[in-house]
């Protein structure tokens, strides 16, 4: 399994609201689709494909579109929203499709998340016609001015999700694209700052995420520390340059070699 238990609970829990938390997800969706440039009736499968910012796109631009997800929850509204797709529940490291059925595999934001990228990517090799893309985001984990909630954060709840292993970096998914057997990757960067208010929205951006309930769980004194403490560092940051939310992510394309002889770009359909 490429996924988790754990994972698949916490994508179920926020499939009503993923897009309202990730708002950067269909801007990168439309990008990593304009970057890839499927053609019109290309067979397109997404992967991870969430709530469909990437599967959308796809469908915009007239391809075929297969969208799995491991968590039921996605799946389930995906399917009620998008009708016009095949929506299925599978995880990326086992896709029942069989060989070389797509000319595109896409997946926004998914490999980083995966406790083995190199199995999925397997996959995605195996379901790729000859000459077919794969088009995948990875997010750039960026702190920039947010420093002083990162740590805050930190102190209250502890941070991080536990691993000790390193994020993804574009250079180590170039490497395990290569390793699958794809052609040698290209890739971009793309930056999407997301300007916020005055502390307040920086307050809703959070509540949305979870964090009143984080503090219901904590003692009720700490609960109003932390609130105090953030609503001075957020001021602070509104005073000093404004409040952004920067946000950043590599996408990277690369196709599944040809046999000798074959013309480039068949695999697309």
């Amino acid at each position: 399994m490429t996924s988790t238990e754990h994972g698949r609970r916490k994508y179920d829990a926020l499939a009503d609201r993923y897009e309202e938390i990730y708002f950067y997800v269909a801007d990168l969706g439309r990008d990593l689709v304009s970057y890839a440039a499927p053609p019109p009736g290309a067979r397109v499968l997404d992967v991870g494909a969430g709530r469909g910012a990437v599967a959308r796109a796809a469908l915009a631009r007239e391809c075929v579109v297969t969208a799995v997800d491991a968590s039921a929850g996605m799946v389930a509204r995906l399917a009620d929203d998008h009708p016009e797709m095949v929506v299925r529940q599978q995880d990326a490291g086992m896709l029942d499709f069989p060989d070389g059925s797509f000319g595109v595999v896409t997946a926004g934001f998914l490999v980083q998340v995966l406790t083995e990228p190199e199995t999925a990517l397997a996959e995605f090799h195996r379901v790729l016609a000859p000459g077919g893309m794969v088009a995948l985001s990875l997010e750039r984990q960026t702190v920039g001015r947010l420093g002083w909630l990162h740590d805050l954060n930190r102190e209250y709840f502890g941070g991080g999700n536990g691993s000790a292993d390193e994020p993804l970096s574009p250079d180590r998914l170039d490497e395990l694209l290569t390793s699958a057997g794809f052609a040698t990757p290209e890739r971009t960067l793309v930056k999407i700052p997301k300007h916020l208010a005055d502390p307040g929205a920086l307050w809703d951006w959070l509540a949305i995420q979870g964090v009143p309930e984080a503090l219901d769980a904590l003692p009720t004194g700490e609960a109003v520390t932390f609130r105090e403490r953030f609503f001075r560092g957020a001021e602070e940051m509104h005073n000093t340059g404004g409040i952004t939310l920067e946000f950043a992510a590599t996408l990277h394309t690369t196709t599944r070699r040809l046999p000798p002889g074959s013309a480039a770009g068949e695999g697309y359909h």
